[in-house]
């Protein structure tokens, strides 16, 4: 059985899909490399998908925008906050970016990094996290290589059972390497992952007992996806996980990678994604995010899928 050594992506929801397309190609300098469907109501509802060039597992955030979704409310029982690696001396650039493009932002050290916190258009919470990664900027947007965006950096869980929690990690064999106290917003615990890839390998969880707890919506994320390599490890990863008592979904093909699921005792939904084949099995590189992609076992007419769905401009 292989290691569960990285993040594979974050999925959260919206409510307007070309607001959210602006703001992350636009604003935050992530490549778009995917327009297709919500596979179980694809008549109605657009995924997209953003990351580095190549869409490498890693560095992906996805969003559902539903336009008629109510509002959420980030608190316990969810991820409150997803962090993307941006390089040590990028700061400055940041916060000047963020100041240019009236987003609202904040500083704070933690763990010997800097988060510079913030919303997307909906509210969800992101963070801009200096360190290290094994993934390369997107270099054709309108932010400099040299300060972009290098994958994900990993989420914070405001767990509703943090021991729970711990107990899910562990089982995953992440490791507890940290305790801050933030006064403000309570105590983070931080786990890392096994191996010695950068980036992509930190969940914290924050342990915030009287906090509201949180309503699924839009500016709220749906789950955390992990990265299990192979088919043939997933299933070993899921039959260790039933054997903690953790109990996984039946495996679901989402085109670019198969996937399960289970709700960790805190509350948070764990997708648990095979590497591949991933988002380059249907378009090129070069030609990522151009068209709108169903998978041929959908069995549905693109073009009239395309039609029903709100217009979005990509160019």
């Amino acid at each position: 059985m292989g290691e569960i050594s990285r993040l594979h992506h974050v999925t959260a929801f919206a409510s307007d899909p070309q607001r959210n397309l602006d703001f992350f190609t636009e604003v935050i300098g992530l490549r778009f490399i995917k327009r297709t469907v919500r596979f179980d109501i694809p008549e109605e509802i657009y995924h997209l998908y953003y990351g580095d060039e190549a869409g490498t597992a890693g560095s992906i955030v996805t969003y559902f925008p539903v336009t008629d979704m109510n509002e959420g409310l980030v608190g316990k029982g969810q991820i409150s906050a997803a962090g993307l690696v941006i390089p040590e001396g990028s700061v400055e650039y940041w916060t000047d970016r963020f100041e240019e493009h009236d987003v609202e932002h904040t500083v704070e050290e933690r763990f010997g990094e800097t988060a510079i916190g913030f919303t997307d258009p909906d509210g969800t919470p992101f963070e801009l996290v200096t360190g290290e990664s094994d993934i390369e900027p997107w270099d054709g947007g309108p932010v400099p290589a040299e300060h972009g965006v290098r994958g994900l950096h990993g989420v914070t869980i405001h767990s509703n059972d943090p021991a729970g929690t711990f107990r899910a990690l562990e089982t995953m064999d992440w490791s507890r390497v940290g305790r801050a106290d933030y006064p403000q917003a309570g105590d983070h615990v931080r786990y890392e992952a096994p191996g010695d890839r950068r980036g992509a390998n930190v969940v914290d969880v924050l342990v915030r007992p009287n906090a509201p707890q949180g309503v699924q919506g839009t500016g709220t994320f749906l789950h955390v996806a992990f990265d299990t390599g192979e088919k043939w490890e997933q299933k070993e990863w899921s039959e260790r996980f039933r054997e903690a008592g953790l109990i996984t979904t039946s495996r679901k093909d989402r085109d670019y990678f198969w996937s399960m699921y289970f709700t960790e005792p805190g509350g948070t939904t764990f997708e648990f994604a095979t590497e591949g084949p991933g988002v380059t099995l249907d378009e090129s590189v070069e030609a990522l995010g151009s068209e709108l992609k169903v998978p041929d076992w959908l069995d549905v007419d693109v073009s009239e899928i395309d039609e029903q769905l709100p217009d979005l401009t990509t160019d």
